[in-house]
Parts: structure tokens; C-alpha cells; sequence
């Protein structure tokens, strides 16, 4: 066996090779708290084909951020490692978490959402009368996201004409100026507990179009206390999500604060959200200490 944990991360480019991955601290800090513990881990390119995933005990999803580019690829690799060993996140998990059609699921089950208008190929959408956002309901770090105001209409139906030619569901939604102050608020849950919150600055700018790698542009604030109806608000996800998958090892509730002052859900991150581990290490050890109960729970060869 390789190792006790793979942690799977992504390549740093298209073109790259396997082992040159790209940059990220949570993953880094997670295999040396692994290691602390006695579990031998390592980071891998998801999609290195050299990799024996069934002599892993545990595969770990951290930062395979190009997943949104080949979502199809993305998934049958991870349901054929969820077959010969234990992902952590279950594949069943990324295919519902992976399309952003999952707000509606949320929103069904009482759950404050983004108002969202998903327009698929063939059907129709009204452009919002105030600022207003859109982008592919497979997408992360702002990838093919753009802001647009009254002056920019022609624009944004162009940007949805082109994203529905390409085959995507595409999500309208308003511009809220919660997102510039006092922005938006990431709340991180270890096994389904609450860890810690981080606040995030603003990114786009009305009528600049889509940006080149909007995920390096983006600005985290530090650490924050969510107020009580925040925090009411992402456990509320969170029960809804165990109901339906069981306990997560982690995820991620991005809130932003809607016109009335209500905290309305953004994204539910279950995938491989950036944790802002460099930021509470006390949330590092308790991952890692979940991640090695739960491979010393699997049944693998090499267990």
C-alpha cells in the first residue's frame, strides 16, 4: 500500500504532470496533522493515472478544483474509487453537490436560498431590473461568472446564450450589496460540528465581464463569529444533509445576507472547499482525527 490516506488534489495546469500540483495550504496542513497522528499520507493529482487507489485505505477530496471543467470524467473516476476504497466525501455526495441545482433541493426542504432563476437549454428567463449575476450551475471559483446592471443586458444575454450553447444550466441571480459589506460569510463544519467562520471580500465588478482565473482574485477577510441566526441557519443545512447522506466529514456553508436582513444560503460546499485550515489549527487536528477514524472503519486491503 502507498499510503495510509491519499489526499486528492488537482494538477496546477492542464498541461502539467501529475505530481506538479497546484498550490494549496489546506492540503499541505492536513497531510502533516495526519502524520502527526501516526497516518501516513500524501498528495495526488486526482486523475494520475499511476496512483493503485485500491491500495488506499482512505482517499481524502481536498483541492481538485478542475473537477467543474470535466465534471463528467470527474464523477466516473470517483465512483470507481468509491468502489475500491473509502472516499471521503461519498461519490453520491460530489454528483448531488456538484450541479448547483442542489439549491433547489435545499429550498424544498426549508432551507433560505440565493433567489435563483436556472435556465436551461430551450427555455426562457427574464433579465432582472436591478444588478444581477450569471453563471454555469457547474462551476467554482467564478469560473465563467460575471456581474451585470441595467447598462449591460445585451451583454448578459449574450453571456447566457453562449453558456446555453455550450450544453450548461445557467443561474441568474440578484447582485446583493451584502456581498461589499459585510460580505459574505464561509461556515466550516468538521463531522457535521461547527469549527469556525471566515468572511470574504467581493470579486466582481459590474459590466467587466468574465474574469481570467477569478478563483486567485479572491479576498478572505479572517477569521469572524457568525451571528446566531447565521449560525441557525448553516446547521440547518447541516441536518438536512445528514438526513440525507449521514454525517460528512467536512463541508462548507457560504451565506450571504439577504434584502430583509434574513442570511440566505449561497453554496453548500461538499466537494473540496477551501477549509481556511491555515487559520484554526485546532480544525486541522480534528479533521485529521476524523479522517483516521474513519479509515480505521473501512474494510480495505490494507487495513
Amino acid at each position: 500500500m502507498e499510503s495510509d490516506v491519499v489526499v486528492a488534489c488537482c494538477r496546477a495546469s492542464g498541461g502539467a504532470h501529475p505530481l506538479e500540483l497546484y498550490p494549496d495550504p489546506d492540503s499541505e496542513l492536513l497531510v502533516a496533522a495526519l502524520g502527526e497522528i501516526g497516518v501516513t499520507a500524501r498528495m495526488a493529482s486526482w486523475d494520475d493515472d499511476t496512483v493503485t487507489w485500491d491500495q488506499t485505505g482512505l482517499v481524502v477530496i481536498r483541492s481538485t478544483w478542475d473537477s467543474v471543467d470535466r465534471p463528467g470524467e470527474y464523477l466516473r473516476w470517483a465512483r470507481a474509487v468509491d468502489r475500491v476504497s473509502t472516499l471521503v466525501n461519498p461519490a453520491e455526495v460530489l454528483a448531488w453537490n456538484l450541479d448547483k441545482s442542489y439549491l433547489g433541493d435545499l429550498a424544498r426542504m426549508g432551507v433560505p436560498v440565493m433567489p435563483t432563476q436556472f435556465v436551461r437549454p430551450g427555455s426562457s428567463w427574464t433579465v432582472p431590473e436591478d444588478e444581477f449575476v450569471v453563471k454555469p450551475a457547474i462551476s467554482a471559483g467564478g469560473r465563467e461568472t460575471a456581474r451585470y446592471g441595467p447598462a449591460h443586458r445585451s451583454a448578459a444575454r449574450a453571456h447566457v446564450s453562449r453558456l446555453l450553447a455550450e450544453g450548461h444550466t445557467v443561474m441568474v441571480q440578484p447582485y446583493l450589496r451584502a456581498v461589499e459589506d459585510p460580505g459574505e460569510i464561509s461556515l466550516v463544519f468538521i463531522a457535521g460540528g461547527f469549527s469556525h467562520a471566515v468572511r470574504k471580500g467581493p470579486v466582481l465588478e459590474a459590466g467587466a465581464g468574465v474574469a481570467d482565473r477569478p478563483w486567485e482574485r479572491m479576498v478572505f477577510l479572517g477569521l469572524t463569529g457568525p451571528s446566531p441566526t447565521e449560525l441557525a441557519v448553516a446547521e440547518r443545512v447541516q441536518s438536512a444533509l445528514d438526513r440525507r447522506f449521514g454525517t460528512l466529514a467536512y463541508s462548507r456553508v457560504d451565506l450571504i445576507t439577504g434584502l430583509s436582513g434574513e442570511p440566505l444560503v449561497m453554496e453548500v460546499e461538499l466537494i473540496d472547499p477551501y477549509l481556511s485550515l491555515s487559520l484554526e489549527s485546532a480544525a486541522v487536528a480534528r479533521l485529521a482525527q476524523v479522517l483516521a477514524g474513519r479509515r480505521e472503519q473501512s474494510c480495505w486491503p490494507g487495513n
